[in-house]
């Protein structure tokens, strides 16, 4: 599968996640536009070291952003007067990037391998989903006054895959375990690493 490349400095993107972007980089509003027309996905890569970032050249891999990344379609919400974009980036799934793709735009386009995940959850862990998913309805109650957005956010955390990546996105506060859960290849594993955070405290509030 052929992806836009959209390399950003600790943001991931969670499967059945909507994330919000402004772009304003002339490249990347290029990007955004030529993935809508294309109906093309656009991987969210996660950069660790801004310091590393380096040129690259087809055929190469991109050495500067993590192997696995999240993947979903953008849809532009504002175009602004100035010219940049307020985007949703609706996640899809993840997937491995591969090497740069000879396709002579200002952007980096990869190869892209869709992983495969377990996202059927073993009844023992359902409590541990359900006290997740408690979690999640009181920082909503809290952090987001308006009762209709509370409604609308609350309506897309009616599955396992929701629950994980909403709790990952916006209750871990650790950039790099975020990474690690959406590493992850098993529904099980990331409900059982989540519920350990939230019972050590290593959340944000």
């Amino acid at each position: 599968m052929e992806v836009f490349l959209f390399p950003l400095v600790n943001v991931t993107l969670f499967p059945r996640t909507t994330k919000p972007l402004n772009i304003f980089e002339p490249r990347y509003l290029a990007m955004i536009k030529d993935a809508i027309e294309s109906r093309t996905p656009v991987a969210l890569g996660f950069i660790e070291d801004p310091s590393k970032v380096t040129p690259v050249r087809p055929g190469d891999s991109v050495p500067f952003v993590r192997e696995i990344a999240g993947y979903g379609y953008a849809q532009i919400v504002e175009e602004r007067v100035n010219g940049t974009l307020l985007i949703f980036l609706q996640g899809q799934g993840k997937l491995r990037l591969g090497k740069v793709l000879d396709r002579k735009t200002s952007y980096i386009v990869c190869e892209g391998e869709i992983i495969p995940e377990n996202n059927i959850l073993e009844a023992n862990l359902r409590p541990k989903l359900s006290s997740m998913h408690r979690v999640m309805t009181r920082w909503i109650h809290t952090h987001i006054p308006d009762p209709a957005q509370q409604e609308m956010f609350m309506r897309n955390l009616s599955h396992p895959e929701e629950i994980v990546g909403a709790f990952s996105s916006y209750m871990v506060r650790d950039y790099d375990l975020q990474q690690m859960v959406l590493e992850y290849n098993d529904i099980n594993e990331k409900v059982d690493f989540l519920h350990r955070l939230m019972e050590s405290n290593e959340l944000t509030t």
